[in-house]
């Protein structure tokens, strides 16, 4: 079935699982650098995920992406600055870290990220990278990126776990299934668009 053929009413829970989770599972290869996406809540889910792969020497360098500003718990802050306490908080030389100050959505979040790789490494050297983000969140993100990126770039998925929408629990709960099936509904919007391809799951 393609994506484009989706609709509200037929979206079951079946095609939810399929569209957000399946096949999107981490390889534990080794990447160029990791690229943690931006939210409110990337410092909890999405930045320890992204330092666990760091410390395990999968990378030598942590690319954090987001300029919107937020209205965190300890004050307002921008999206990189406050997943920049956090990763030097849990021992991420600053040296090491990459800070994409610009974008405001996904989609410049990506774009933005080229921009400061082709920076720091120049994108012909580019070989692999790994992308940190929300596990109901990845499969946009993956698309967009793979439309976006060029095609000698690998792209790693590494999904982090939030509380109530990963792939065995977004079902559970009303906020959990309404995520998960606005998520859903966006990526069928998005191929409508034209953001990204058509594709089959």
């Amino acid at each position: 079935m393609l994506v484009s053929e989706i609709k509200e009413e037929n979206l079951t829970d079946e095609l939810v699982d399929k569209l957000l989770y399946s096949g999107l599972e981490d390889t534990r290869e080794d990447v160029d650098c990791i690229i943690v996406l931006g939210s409110i809540k990337a410092p909890k889910y999405r930045v320890p995920v992204a330092v666990k792969a760091y410390h395990a020497g999968r990378a030598g360098k942590i690319m954090l992406c987001g300029g919107a500003v937020r209205d965190f718990p300890d004050g307002e802050d921008t999206e990189y600055g406050h997943m920049l306490k956090k990763a030097l908080e849990l021992g991420v030389p600053k040296e090491d870290i990459i800070l994409e100050t610009t974008s405001m959505n996904t989609v410049e979040n990506l774009l933005c990220a080229l921009v400061e790789l082709q920076r720091t490494f120049w994108l012909n050297r580019v070989k692999k990278v790994l992308f940190v983000t929300t596990t109901y969140h990845m499969r946009r993100s993956l698309a967009i990126a793979r439309y976006l990126f060029p095609a000698h770039i690998e792209i790693i998925p590494c999904p982090a776990a939030d509380d109530n929408t990963n792939r065995d629990n977004w079902m559970n709960t009303p906020k959990g299934r309404q995520r998960a099936v606005a998520e859903a509904l966006n990526i069928v919007n998005c191929v409508k668009n034209g953001v990204f391809p058509d594709f089959e799951i």
